[in-house]
C-alpha cells in the first residue's frame, strides 16, 4: 500500500476510534472481573519484539485491524498500568515471521491500563487436516500478577468449531465481534482481566531471584535523576522508560549485566512535567516498575 495513502487512512482512522473511546462499553470478552482463560503459547513465539503500537510492514497486504482495550485485576476497580503485552500473529497468508519482528510487538498500558494496536486479520493455517482459525496470541506481563498466554479469535470465523483450542468452553469470551470500518478496516475491543494480588508491598519473587531496583533520587526531580540497580545474577538486563500514554521516550538500558551493583543517570530536561514509569525486564521477565514524577518549577 502507497505509504502516504496509509499515513492519511491511519490517521483518520486512529480520530475515529479517539472519537469513541468515551463511550466504550465494558469488556465484551471476559465475564465482569473474572479471569481472562489462557490458551496454548503455540510454538512460534519469539523474545525480543520491539515496543510499537504497530506490528504490520509498509507493503502489508490483508484487512486492516484496529484492535483496543483495557487490562484490569479481578477486582473491577482499576485498570493495570505499565503492563507488558506481547502481540505476535500471522501474515495474511497464514505464515509466521520466524526471523524479523513482522506481525510482532509489545506494548505498555497507559496509566489507565488501556492499550491500542494496528495489525491485520490474520491469514489461516493448515493444522495437521483442518485450518486454524484466524488467531492473534498474546503474553501479558504485570508487576504482582500471574503472567497470562493466551489467543484471541474473531466470531463469524467457520475454523473454530473444528480448532480443539478455539471451540473450547474456556475460550467462549474471547471470540469478539469486529465491526466494519470505512477503507475496509476493522475494530475489535479486547479487555483483559489478570488474577493475582496486585503489586507486593514487599519483594515479589522474581526480585528475590533478580535483585532490586531502588526508588529514582531525587523524585520528584526537574532535569535529572539516578536510578540503583542490584543484580543478583548475571542477566539480560532491559530499563525502559515509558510516559503516560504509555510511549517509550528513553531505552535506559538494554545488554548483558554480570552480577552487581549498578547506578545510571536519566537526562530528561527535554521531556515534559509528568509521571513516568520505568520498567526493569531481566532474562525477558518483567521484574519491577517504578514511577517517577518530573516536575520543574
Amino acid at each position: 500500500m502507497d505509504s502516504n495513502r496509509r499515513d492519511f487512512l491511519k490517521k483518520g482512522v486512529i480520530a475515529t476510534l479517539a472519537s469513541f473511546i468515551p463511550f466504550k462499553l465494558k469488556a465484551q470478552n471476559t465475564l465482569d472481573c473474572e479471569p481472562t482463560t489462557s490458551d496454548i503459547l503455540g510454538p512460534f513465539f519469539s523474545e525480543g519484539a520491539p515496543e510499537t503500537i504497530s506490528i504490520i510492514p509498509e507493503d502489508y497486504e490483508g484487512e486492516r485491524l484496529f484492535l483496543s482495550g483495557n487490562l484490569s485485576s479481578t477486582d473491577c476497580d482499576k485498570g493495570i498500568s505499565s503492563a507488558v503485552m506481547d502481540f505476535w500473529q500471522a501474515d495474511e497468508h497464514g505464515d509466521y515471521d520466524n526471523v524479523g519482528f513482522n506481525f510482532r510487538g509489545k506494548i505498555i498500558t497507559d496509566e489507565n491500563g488501556n492499550y491500542n494496536l494496528e495489525t491485520i486479520i490474520p491469514g489461516k493455517y493448515l493444522n495437521g487436516s483442518q485450518y486454524r482459525p484466524s488467531h492473534i496470541h498474546l503474553k501479558v506481563q504485570a508487576e504482582g500478577y500471574d503472567e497470562l498466554v493466551t489467543q484471541i479469535y474473531f466470531q463469524g470465523d467457520e475454523s473454530i468449531s473444528a480448532d480443539p483450542w478455539a471451540s473450547a468452553i474456556s475460550a467462549t469470551n474471547r471470540i469478539i465481534p469486529l465491526n466494519a470500518g470505512f477503507a475496509g478496516d476493522w475494530f475489535g475491543v479486547f479487555d483483559v482481566v489478570l488474577s493475582g494480588d496486585g503489586p507486593p508491598i514487599g519483594l515479589n519473587e522474581l526480585q528475590r531471584v533478580y535483585g532490586d531496583l531502588s526508588q529514582n533520587y531525587p523524585n520528584p526531580f526537574s532535569e535529572q535523576t539516578k536510578l540503583f540497580l542490584v543484580l543478583n545474577k548475571d542477566a539480560k538486563t532491559e530499563i525502559e522508560i515509558f510516559d503516560q500514554k504509555g510511549s517509550r521516550v528513553k531505552v535506559l538500558l538494554s545488554q548483558n549485566l554480570k552480577k552487581g551493583r549498578y547506578e545510571f543517570n536519566w537526562a530528561a530536561k527535554n521531556l515534559s512535567n509528568g509521571l513516568y514509569t520505568a520498567v526493569w525486564m531481566s532474562d525477558n521477565k518483567l521484574v519491577k516498575t517504578i514511577k517517577m514524577v518530573k516536575q520543574t518549577n
